[in-house]
């Protein structure tokens, strides 16, 4: 996912995105987790918003945008647990990253919002997960250090799990 990062983020940049690929995937995971059938205009239209510039670029991003949502709904359905949160790449700088990790959980929680997911029907542990994405979406860029590096990849291998058992979750009350 890493080599995706770098080319939808500078996408997104070009046409005048709101959100960055980060906070877009994030996004697109909550929409993922609460509806199979997400029409890609409602992607588009909360990703790229009103302002978006139409033109090639933006049909080219929209394009990456729908390769992505393909790719991460594999993701989400590998009986291999194979879902990873759409990050920079760990050789840019943690604080950076820290704050890709804060707007990556703030569109995943801006998604179950626009599905309107009532959270006091879920379980207590898909209820505690999504308060920590709300504790996490407010993290602030720390850093540069070893225990800092694996704090960072332990919360990203908690959000791996928690995406993936919320989506298991969601798909069986849907059923």
């Amino acid at each position: 996912m890493e080599a995706i990062y770098e080319p939808l983020n500078n996408s997104l940049q070009h046409v005048g995105s709101l959100m960055d690929a980060a906070e877009a995937h994030g996004l697109l995971c909550g929409l993922l987790c609460t509806s199979q059938a997400i029409e890609d205009d409602v992607l588009f239209k909360h990703v790229l918003g009103e302002t978006a510039v139409e033109d090639g670029l933006a049909t080219e991003c929209q394009q990456q945008l729908w390769l992505v949502k393909n790719y991460t709904l594999e993701q989400l359905n590998s009986p291999n647990c194979e879902f990873m949160p759409l990050l920079p790449a760990d050789d840019i700088l943690l604080p950076e990253r820290v704050q890709a990790l804060g707007g990556w959980c703030e569109g995943f929680l801006y998604s179950l919002g626009l599905a309107e997911v009532k959270t006091e029907v879920l379980p207590d542990n898909a209820r505690e997960f999504i308060n920590d994405l709300v504790s996490i979406s407010r993290i602030a860029p720390t850093d540069e250090s070893e225990k800092n590096e694996q704090d960072y990849m332990q919360v990203i291998e908690y959000i791996k799990v928690g995406v993936m058992d919320l989506y298991e979750e969601l798909t069986q009350m849907a059923e």
